[in-house]
């Protein structure tokens, strides 16, 4: 029978869970030999993105993308960190900056699956389509 990568990533959580630094590296070395015996290197990419999701979701840490014309202050970031932190309920969000001229001015902050649209561009064309009517 072969082994999903989902089976492979849900018994690796269980396996490293609440588990100290030093036994997570033993756990790891002997999951990669499991991997390799079962002839299932090619699995790897797979159960590594699998892994993370899942991780993520069970630590409460929520992966976000700010975009914004130039590069924010680091207080803004902090702000914008506690925003997305109050509005998902994590824990604690990673927050990935992109630098994006067409933004214009704003910001545009991605995370889960929402995306949330203060870009100066999208309020310009929201201004637009009411003039149009």
């Amino acid at each position: 029978m072969k082994i999903t990568p989902k089976q492979y990533v849900e018994s690796l959580y269980q396996s490293v869970h609440n588990k100290k630094d030093s036994q997570i590296k033993s756990v790891i070395e002997n999951f990669v030999k499991l991997l390799v015996a079962n002839n299932d290197m090619a699995k790897a990419d797979k159960i590594t993105c699998q892994f993370i999701k899942i991780w993520n979701k069970e630590e409460g840490i929520v992966e976000a993308e700010v975009v914004s014309a130039r590069e924010l202050d680091k207080k803004i970031v902090k702000l914008l960190n506690g925003y997305i932190v109050q509005l998902s309920g994590a824990r604690k969000v990673l927050l990935k900056q992109k630098i994006d001229k067409n933004v214009l001015g704003g910001v545009i902050i991605k995370y889960e699956d929402k995306i949330l649209d203060g870009s100066l561009k999208m309020k310009l064309n929201e201004l637009r389509n009411k003039m149009i009517k």
